[in-house]
C-alpha cells in the first residue's frame, strides 16, 4: 500500500454530483444538479468517455442531458448486450417522489470539417438551373463522426407516498433488467416490473425512510436498510422477508446502517456476499464499520473499522467481487479493500473537499483494461464539489511461465541434493 497516494482528477463538471454509473467499459454517467431552486445550476446527467495516455486517465464529455427542475439524487443503469445492435442502456433516475426511466442509445453524429476536402467552386446558377460543377463538393474525408449517446425519456412512476413530503431516495434496476426496486421517505420498499413499471411487491416493514437498496447478482434477493437501524433481505420471487441482519458492537454504542451492497465471489453470480457500512449514533469519536456478511446465514463473516476514523458515506463493490471501497463523510477519504479478507489495499485522503456522494468501480473486463491503465481495479469517486476523481489498484507483478518453471526446477534440484546429502 502506498504511503500517501494522491487522488487523480478525472474531470470536472459544473453541477453538484450525487450519483455515478458505468454504462459501457469506458463510459460513465454522472448525475446531479442544483434542485428546483432558481440558482442557475442545471439539473441532469452527463456522459464522459474515460481514456488514458499511459500515465493519467482523463474524462471527455460526449453527451449532456438536462432534467428540468429535477436534480438526479439517485440513479441506476443497466446495459442491454446485443452484438447486432448499438449499445443500449436503461437508466432509472430519481426525480423527487418519482422515478423516470430513460433509454440511452449509442450513436454517431456527422460533422462536416473545414479541411481541404471541402472545396468551394463558386455559387450555383440562377433560375433554378442545376449547380453542375459550380457546387460545393464534400468528399468522404471531410465528414467527421463523433460518438454521442441519444437520450429518450420513457415512463415514470411515483415511488414514494410520504404524507408530509414524498421523496424517493433510491432506485435500483435488477441485473437481468426485469425488475426495478425503489425506496423513500415513507419506509416502503417497492418492486416494479421493468421497464413497464407495474407494481410487483410492496414491503412496508421499515418504520423510517429507506437509505439504500440493492439486488443480488442472481436477481433472487433484495436488500434494504433504513434509518430504523434495520437491514432486511427480501425474497423477490416469494415476495416476503427472507432474513434480517443483526450484530452487536463491542463498544456498547448504537450504530445505523448507511449503505448496503451485494458482491459476487470471484465473478460467480451464484455465490455472493453482502457488504454494509455502519456509522455510530451520538458519538464523534467512535469509528465506523465495514462488514462482510455470509449470504446463507446472514451472519457477520468479517469486519473492519474505518482506517480514517471518519464516518462513512459511500460503498461500492467491483463487478468481479474482488474489491470493496468506501468513501468518507469528510476529508474526502477513499479506502479500497481486498474483498476476501478486508485488508486495506489503498487509502487516498483529500480526494474531495467535502463528503463523497458516490463511488463506482470501472468494469474489470479486458475490454475496459486500456481505459483504466491496465490496473487490477479502478474506482471513480464523486462529490458535490464538482470534481470527479479516479483511484487505481495497481496490477500485481507476476513472473513469466519460463522463470516460474525454472524456479520450480531449481527448488526441486536443491531439495533432492539436500536430501541426498543428509541421507534421507
Amino acid at each position: 500500500m502506498s504511503d500517501k497516494p494522491m487522488a487523480e482528477l478525472l474531470c470536472r463538471v459544473d453541477f453538484p454530483l450525487y450519483s455515478a454509473c458505468m454504462i459501457s467499459p469506458r463510459h460513465i454517467l454522472l448525475a446531479g444538479g442544483g434542485g428546483s431552486a432558481n440558482t442557475g445550476v442545471k439539473n441532469g446527467f452527463e456522459i464522459f468517455e474515460i481514456s488514458t495516455d499511459g500515465e493519467k486517465c482523463s474524462g471527455d464529455s460526449v453527451t449532456r442531458y438536462y432534467t428540468g427542475e429535477f436534480s438526479v439524487m439517485s440513479m441506476s443503469a443497466r446495459s442491454i448486450s446485443n452484438n447486432n445492435l448499438p449499445l443500449k442502456v436503461y437508466v432509472a433516475a430519481g426525480h423527487n417522489e418519482f422515478c423516470q426511466i430513460y433509454s440511452i442509445t449509442l450513436g454517431r453524429e456527422r460533422h462536416i470539417s473545414e479541411s481541404s476536402g471541402l472545396r468551394h467552386r463558386g455559387s450555383g446558377m440562377a433560375n433554378g438551373s442545376p449547380p453542375s460543377n459550380n457546387s460545393t463538393n464534400i468528399t468522404s474525408d471531410s465528414v467527421e463522426r463523433k460518438i454521442v449517446f441519444h437520450v429518450e425519456p420513457l415512463k415514470k412512476v411515483q415511488i414514494d407516498y410520504s404524507p408530509k413530503e414524498p421523496y424517493g431516495k433510491v432506485v435500483r434496476i435488477s441485473y437481468n433488467c426485469k425488475l426495478l426496486a425503489s425506496g423513500g421517505d415513507d419506509g416502503n420498499v417497492r418492486v416494479w416490473s421493468f421497464p413497464e413499471l407495474s407494481k410487483v411487491h410492496e414491503f412496508p416493514t421499515h418504520d423510517k425512510e429507506i437509505d439504500d437498496i440493492d439486488f443480488s447478482p442472481d436477481n433472487m434477493k433484495l436488500a434494504s436498510i433504513s434509518k430504523d437501524r434495520r437491514g432486511i433481505i427480501w425474497d423477490v420471487k416469494k415476495g416476503k422477508k427472507h432474513a434480517e441482519l443483526g450484530w452487536e458492537p463491542n463498544n456498547n454504542l448504537k450504530y445505523m446502517y448507511k449503505r448496503i451492497k451485494f458482491g459476487c465471489v470471484e465473478g460467480d453470480v451464484k455465490k455472493y456476499k453482502v457488504y454494509t457500512i455502519s456509522n455510530p449514533i451520538g458519538s464523534s469519536k467512535a469509528k465506523a464499520y465495514l462488514h462482510k456478511w455470509n449470504s446463507q446465514s446472514y451472519t457477520v463473516e468479517k469486519f473492519v473499522t474505518s482506517q480514517s476514523g471518519l464516518t462513512l458515506s459511500a460503498l461500492a463493490v467491483s463487478d468481479n467481487g474482488n474489491f470493496v471501497a468506501t468513501g468518507s463523510m469528510s476529508e474526502g477519504v477513499v479506502e479500497i479493500y481486498a474483498a476476501f479478507n478486508l485488508s486495506v489495499l489503498k487509502r487516498v485522503a483529500n480526494s474531495h473537499s467535502t463528503f463523497i456522494t458516490g463511488l463506482e468501480f470501472m468494469p474489470t473486463s479486458e475490454e475496459s483494461a486500456p481505459s483504466r491503465g491496465f490496473s487490477d481495479a479502478s474506482i471513480v469517486s464523486i462529490s458535490v464539489d464538482h470534481q470527479v476523481c479516479i483511484h487505481h489498484v495497481p496490477r500485481m507483478k507476476t513472473i513469466s511461465s519460463f522463470w516460474a518453471m525454472l524456479l520450480i526446477t531449481a527448488v526441486l534440484v536443491f531439495t533432492f541434493t539436500l536430501s541426498s546429502f543428509l541421507g534421507l
